[in-house]
């Protein structure tokens, strides 16, 4: 009964999305990325991307309907790269989060890359997908495109093992 309720709740949840616009912060640096996530969530997920990057772009659809699915036990955050194209706009990112119905929050990325790359410890290969902890502790990760069943499970056995 509980998958009917949380099918169910997901599903509502979609039909919502029209009406919200784009959570879109930006940040200069690596170590605002904390403040992105929501204070309740028992699990973290930040995902690496850019909108000119096809393998990116190719998850945005699982990642939001992870999002949907997991409720405030994850708190899912998205940072974007593609201030690292001359003449990039954020404007131009939110217009496709928008489009593609992305409302948890992502963070237009301003500041030097080689620091973030320190920071979250990455060669700037993209898209990756970095999960936490609530204290902030790297419990795995994943490079390249996620699939959703695996990554999904990945999260469920991180919740138990917190909980």
């Amino acid at each position: 009964m509980r998958k009917y309720v949380r099918f169910a709740a997901s599903f509502l949840s979609l039909l919502a999305l029209p009406l919200l616009a784009a959570d879109l912060r930006t940040l200069k640096e690596p170590a605002q990325l904390a403040g992105v996530f929501s204070p309740k969530a028992k699990v973290r997920v930040l995902n690496v991307w850019a909108m000119w990057c096809v393998p990116c772009v190719q998850e945005i659809g699982d990642l939001r309907m992870l999002d949907a699915a997991f409720g405030d036990d994850v708190s899912l955050a998205g940072v974007t790269l593609d201030d690292m194209i001359p003449d990039a706009k954020p404007e131009a990112t939110s217009a496709f989060l928008d489009k593609h119905k992305i409302r948890y929050p992502n963070a237009y990325y301003t500041g030097n890359a080689d620091a973030l790359g320190e920071h979250l410890r990455f060669d700037g290969e993209i898209p990756v997908t970095i999960v936490y902890d609530a204290s902030g502790k790297e419990l795995w990760r994943h490079k390249g495109r996620i699939n959703r069943e695996k990554f999904s499970a990945h999260l469920r056995e991180s919740l138990r093992r917190i909980r």
